[in-house]
């Protein structure tokens, strides 16, 4: 009869533990980047688009502009700078859990710089017709995407950085029994 020839080893219990110290400075580092690189793209536009003349806006949300030249941005290009008030609204945030950020820009127009809008036409208000109110679709802003393309010029070394913290905060840790 042959002898039970086996080997047994017991080893302690591992598992692995993830501190989230390193990403979240990491995510605070690559907020700070995307809204670097939107404000450099915003100031540094010269604008391409139509030229207007007179005032640069009403004192409430643009800072009013001193009257004279100014050349908007084409379709597709960072908005062009006037005043600095779509600049310097662009924050970056820590949402409540604090595992994530958010670059927001706090000008009324922002989005719709970013996205496009429809709406209005030259030189006539809304109207009221047969009792409903409408705007009529004589005028449309083509989207001037900035916090978009900075985070896509971004994106490279933010996944980089990210995937840097993550592997540095995994460490073994000891279960107790």
């Amino acid at each position: 009869m042959a002898e039970d020839s086996r080997l047994q080893i017991e080893i302690p219990s591992y598992a692995l533990e993830f501190s989230k110290k390193n990403l979240r400075k990491s995510l605070r580092i690559a907020g700070n980047e995307v809204a670097r690189t939107a404000r450099s793209e915003i100031r540094n536009s010269i604008g391409g688009g139509r030229l207007y003349y007179g005032p640069g806006g009403s004192i409430q949300y643009r800072g009013g502009a001193a009257s004279g030249r100014h050349r908007a941005s084409s379709p597709g290009e960072a908005p062009a700078n006037e005043t600095g008030t779509l600049a310097r609204s662009i924050k970056v945030v820590v949402l409540r859990n604090k595992d994530a950020i958010g670059v927001r820009d706090a000008a009324f127009y922002a989005k719709m710089l970013e996205a496009g809008a429809k709406g209005g036409a030259p030189g006539r208000k809304n109207q009221r017709n047969r009792g409903q109110i409408y705007a009529s679709g004589g005028r449309v802003l083509e989207p001037r995407p900035f916090l978009s393309k900075a985070l896509a010029e971004r994106a490279p070394s933010i996944q980089r950085r990210l995937a840097d913290a993550a592997i540095k905060d995994v460490v073994m840790e000891r279960v107790k029994k």
